[in-house]
C-alpha cells in the first residue's frame, strides 16, 4: 500500500459508505490502528455524542475499533494534552476525521502544527480519510461554510492544511457538491451554492480547480497518483466555472486529471521519515519497551543538557504512556522534578529569572506546580487524576 487520502463527501458513518470503508481498511498493510480526530466538531454542545457515533460505527459496522486523538480546544489544551493528541496520530494508520466547521478545525490544528504531521503520517503511508467538514480542509484553499453560509460573510478562502500537496495537487476541496436541502434555494457546492461558488473561483490562482464531491461518495488519491472514484456519486473537477464529470467507478489518474499542478510532489521530497539517534527517540524506545531506568537516564541527561523543550516533550509523553496500577506516577517522576527543580534553582542563583520562569511555566504547562517556600520548593500534580 502506498500514501493515500480518501475523501468523503458526506455520509461518512451511513451504512452507504461501510463497503468503501472496509475496502480502505482492508488494503492497509498491517492490522488496522483506526484513530478519530474530534477537532471538526469540538465547539459543539453534543461532541462526546458524535465520538461515541462514530466508534459505535466502525466497532458495529466495520469490527474495527476507534482510538480519538482529541484536540477541541487548543488553546486550553495542555502540554500533555497536546502531547496526546500527536502520540494518537502518529500511533495511527488510519486517521479518520468528519463533520463540523472546517474554519473551526482549521484555527485549532493549526496552532498544533498538525499538518505537519499528517504529512509526516502520509510518508509512513498511512491512510487519511477525512469526510465533509474534514475533507474541505486538505486543499490548498478551504471555504469557510458556516462564516459564508450562516454568518454571511463575503466569500472568501482560508488557508487549508494543503495535504493534497504531497501529491502534487494545489487544489480546493468541495464536499455536499450536489447538496439539495435548500429546496427554494441553492445549497449545492457545500451550501454555498453556484453564485458563491464562482465568486470564490475568481479569487483562486489560474489552474487550480475545484474538486467537487457528491454526498455519499469518496474520492481516493494515492502516492502513485491513482484517482478512483467510489459510492453513489460523480466527482467533479471545475475550473473557472466549467466542470467535468466523473461516475463512480472511475479510475483515473491525477496526470490526465490535471491536478499535478505542482512539479515536484511533497511526498518525494521527503520519501522516509527518518528517525534519528537522539535522546528523545531512544527514550521512546525505552518506553515502548517499559525499559523505565533507561527512559529515566534519557530524561535526566535531556534537562542535565539543558533541553528544556525536549524534556517537556519527553514528560509529557511519560504522563500519556502511564497506565493506572502500572506505576505510582509522583514517585516515578519525583527524581526527575527534582532535577529541574535544582536547574531552576541554579537559574536563580544566577539571577537569571527568565529562565527560571520558563522552567516553572513549561512544567506547568505539563501539569507539574512547582510551590516555593521557606523550606524549599516542592510539587504535585494540577489536578488528582
Amino acid at each position: 500500500m502506498s500514501a493515500r487520502i480518501a475523501l468523503m463527501g458526506s455520509g461518512e458513518t451511513a451504512p452507504s459508505m461501510v463497503k468503501v470503508h472496509r475496502a480502505l481498511l482492508d488494503s492497509l498493510e498491517a492490522p488496522a490502528r483506526a484513530v478519530l480526530i474530534d477537532t471538526t466538531y469540538g465547539f459543539q454542545e453534543n461532541a462526546d455524542e458524535l465520538t461515541k457515533k462514530a466508534q459505535s460505527f466502525f466497532a458495529e459496522s466495520l469490527t474495527t475499533d476507534l482510538g480519538v486523538a482529541s484536540l477541541r480546544r487548543a488553546k486550553d489544551a495542555s502540554a500533555l494534552e497536546i502531547t496526546r493528541f500527536r502520540r494518537e496520530l502518529e500511533s495511527a494508520n488510519y486517521i479518520f476525521a468528519g463533520p463540523g466547521s472546517p474554519s473551526y478545525a482549521l484555527g485549532n490544528l493549526h496552532q498544533v502544527g498538525a499538518a505537519k504531521i499528517l504529512e509526516e503520517q502520509l510518508a509512513r503511508d498511512v491512510t487519511l480519510c477525512f469526510a465533509s467538514a474534514a475533507a474541505v480542509t486538505t486543499g490548498r484553499y478551504s471555504i469557510p461554510v458556516y462564516e459564508i453560509y450562516k454568518g454571511g460573510s463575503d466569500p472568501y478562502w482560508q488557508d487549508g492544511l494543503d495535504l493534497l500537496s504531497v501529491f502534487g495537487i494545489e487544489a480546493a476541496v468541495v464536499p455536499h457538491f450536489d447538496n439539495h436541502e435548500g429546496a427554494t434555494h441553492d445549497t449545492r457546492f457545500c451550501y454555498i451554492g453556484d453564485r458563491r461558488l464562482r465568486m470564490l473561483e475568481a479569487a483562486l490562482p489560474d489552474g487550480v480547480p475545484v474538486i467537487g464531491i457528491d454526498e455519499h461518495t469518496c474520492v481516493t488519491i494515492d502516492a502513485t497518483g491513482r484517482v478512483e472514484v467510489l459510492g453513489k456519486g460523480l466527482l467533479t473537477l471545475r475550473r473557472d466555472g466549467q466542470a467535468q464529470e466523473y461516475p463512480s467507478g472511475s479510475v483515473l489518474d491525477v496526470d490526465s486529471l490535471g491536478l499535478s499542478h505542482r512539479q515536484e510532489t511533497r511526498l518525494s521530497q521527503r520519501t522516509v521519515v527518518q528517525e534519528t539517534d537522539s535522546a528523545q527517540q531512544r527514550f521512546r524506545e525505552a518506553l515502548g519497551a517499559y525499559r523505565v531506568d533507561q527512559a529515566m537516564a534519557e530524561l535526566a541527561a535531556t534537562i542535565a543538557d539543558k533541553h528544556i523543550e525536549d524534556a517537556m516533550s519527553m514528560v509529557g509523553e511519560l504522563d500519556a504512556a502511564l497506565v493506572d496500577g502500572f506505576v505510582d506516577r509522583k514517585e516515578l517522576l519525583d527524581p526527575l522534578v527534582q532535577l529541574v527543580i535544582e536547574l531552576r534553582a541554579s537559574a536563580r542563583a544566577a539571577k537569571d529569572f527568565a529562565a527560571s520562569d520558563k522552567i516553572r511555566d513549561g512544567v506547568a504547562a505539563c501539569g507539574i506546580l512547582l510551590e516555593d517556600s521557606a523550606e524549599g520548593t516542592t510539587w504535585r500534580f494540577a489536578t488528582s487524576d
